[in-house]
């Protein structure tokens, strides 16, 4: 941490949470650090200008991930471009568990999901078009199912996924519980 950019521990605390958890959007940053928005904003522009960190956009959030060491030995963003994508899905709820869902099933129709999410069948329409058009999902079976797009590389995003404290923490216990492995 000799970088001058991250001499302030608020700058620190931040750099060290992209790190952690890679693809969070700003509001999400502010709730983990308990900080005030208009900060974390002021920082993340600092780190950003600096090239510390980058941000995408997925047409909802802008998410912040590390930018890549120089040294391969310290390398703090190890979310390879391609799966940038997929990260950014898995940090929004709804999208998480449908990625969780179709992983252990394989194929779901509609209207599993829709039962295995208590969710209105048009708020689980608009997440699954999300995750087509990001190359996620796709539709199987005559266009009857969806199913993951590259199963075995999605798998491997989420063993290497670290979910956010508390929100989503408890999200991710509650799927992983009722998945009845």
């Amino acid at each position: 941490m000799e970088d001058l950019g991250l001499e302030l521990d608020t700058r620190r605390r931040l750099y060290e949470t992209v790190c952690k958890y890679p693809g969070t959007h700003m509001r999400e940053l502010a709730r983990i650090l308990d900080m005030r928005l208009n900060l974390v904003d002021y920082h993340l522009h600092y780190l950003e200008k600096r090239d510390l960190v980058y941000a995408t956009e997925d047409g909802e959030y802008k998410r912040y991930y590390p930018r890549d060491s120089l040294d391969k030995m310290n390398r703090r963003d190890l979310t390879s471009a391609p799966d940038k994508p997929i990260v950014g899905m898995l940090r929004q709820p709804l999208p998480f568990r449908i990625i969780v869902l179709l992983a252990k099933h394989g194929t779901s129709t509609h209207k599993e999901l829709t039962v295995s999410l208590r969710r209105a069948p048009s708020t689980v329409s608009h997440h699954l078009e999300k995750l087509t058009k990001a190359g996620i999902v796709v539709t199987v079976d005559q266009g009857r199912g969806y199913a993951l797009s590259d199963q075995a590389r999605i798998e491997r995003i989420l063993l290497a996924f670290t979910p956010q404290p508390t929100s989503l923490t408890e999200g991710f216990i509650e799927i992983w519980e009722s998945l009845e492995l």
